[in-house]
């Protein structure tokens, strides 16, 4: 590559100290119809992951969850998919850009220890939150929203508005400034649509051939396509991340940042192009009474009734703390991991290191205030992401389930 050039000024209206009101709001002039085309594109491509997850290996994408239980509950498959999503961004950012290099090189010494202590507390928070409401923008974005989950449709809305809030009011869009470098190198729409269309045809080949050793019990070929699915989805999912921008800290905090002068409007739009594939997906599922039936490997969809299943204080605190998180340090759990592959930078270690954090605080948090469960050993339980139970605090109730999504 070339030289890289100077970051991207912001509009004369973001320096707030030459305004005479303290809030400055206009559109960035990176919100292009290329970059609505590319985030369509990404999201599109998160839509099929969810997709194929659910449809062809059983069980619902949900990267938080992974996230914890590589902590608490070694498994396979859980470090394939991850191992997949890295290699995504190692990929994407040698073949194409898209992921940013931080701290920018013109930082100063206070300006780059103050990004550092934002990145760590946010990635604290991001952890602590998206665990404590089982979820984040994949498992309740991308999932729950398209099942018409009330507490996913509660959640959404509560993180989006406490994020909003936390990037206006803490400036984030001046501590994640644009890379013009990372803008000319990110990928065109129509390198999504590609890659959907050949990750389609590798996974529908899986697909076939664990169908084909289901048959014929063939546990050894089951399992080892089972676990190539798992990487090609995580895969998938970690290009659609940095093909959308959802990868690039400074795109999350021009998006956040409603009152820098500089919004950028296109990363709603991956969420859009996200449901567009996953909201007919799953009305039609549930819709004509699927959830049980094959469908290619899967023996069941294995989704949870999300009728019944209330909004609660624990949701909505949780949503409010990871959306504080996504507000300070601009990446939640999978762009996180797209980036620990593909950016190299002290940054993206340190925000792994205070998501763990966080997910691991609320875990013990959970059992300092659960007294029966350490007295007894009996503690009360709650299906998660992945059709695991964890604990409640204090309910002395348990619920029994094989479902693997909690939206």
């Amino acid at each position: 590559r070339t030289t890289r050039p100077p970051p991207i000024p912001h509009p004369p209206t973001t320096d707030r100290r030459a305004l005479a009101m303290p809030l400055a709001f206009g559109f960035s002039e990176l919100f292009t119809p290329s970059a609505v085309a590319a985030a369509v594109s990404g999201g599109a491509l998160l839509g099929c992951s969810v997709l194929f997850k659910t449809g062809v290996l059983s069980g619902v994408l949900g990267v938080s969850t992974y996230t914890r239980r590589l902590m608490v509950q070694a498994e396979l498959k859980r470090y394939v998919f991850t191992l997949g999503m890295m290699l995504a961004g190692l990929v994407m950012s040698f073949a194409y850009g898209g992921i940013e290099p931080h701290p920018p090189a013109f930082f100063s010494g206070e300006q780059r220890t103050e990004l550092f202590v934002r990145v760590g507390v946010g990635a604290f928070f991001v952890g602590l939150g998206s665990t404590m409401q089982h979820g984040c923008t994949s498992g309740h974005g991308l999932t729950g929203l398209a099942r018409l989950s009330i507490r996913s449709w509660v959640a959404v809305p509560t993180f989006m508005a406490a994020g909003i809030v936390t990037a206006s009011l803490t400036e984030a869009a001046k501590s994640f400034p644009p890379d013009a470098q990372t803008e000319a190198d990110v990928p065109e729409w129509y390198i999504g649509a590609a890659l959907a269309a050949g990750l389609a045809a590798v996974l529908a080949c899986l697909a076939a051939v664990c169908r084909c050793a289901e048959r014929r019990n063939d546990e050894t070929t089951l399992q080892v396509t089972t676990l190539l699915g798992e990487f090609v989805v995580g895969l998938t999912f970690g290009c659609g991340l940095v093909i959308s921008g959802m990868a690039r800290p400074s795109k999350v905090a021009s998006f956040l940042d409603v009152a820098h002068g500089a919004w950028d409007v296109s990363l709603a739009f991956v969420m859009g192009g996200a449901l567009l594939i996953t909201f007919p997906y799953f009305q039609a599922v549930e819709g004509f009474g699927m959830q049980d039936k094959a469908f290619l490997h899967a023996s069941s969809f294995d989704l949870p009734p999300t009728a019944g299943k209330m909004p609660d204080r624990r949701l909505v605190l949780g949503a409010i703390c990871f959306g504080i998180g996504w507000g300070l340090c601009g990446v939640c759990p999978g762009p996180l991991w797209v980036n620990v592959g593909g950016s190299h930078s002290l940054e993206a270690l340190l925000a792994l290191v205070g998501m763990l954090a966080g997910i691991g605080a609320n875990e013990a948090l959970d059992k300092l205030l659960d007294p029966h469960a350490a007295v007894a050993g009996k503690t009360a339980k709650e299906v998660d992401g992945d059709g695991q139970t964890r604990s409640l605090m204090g309910t002395g109730v348990e619920v029994k389930s094989e479902n693997r999504c909690s939206t």
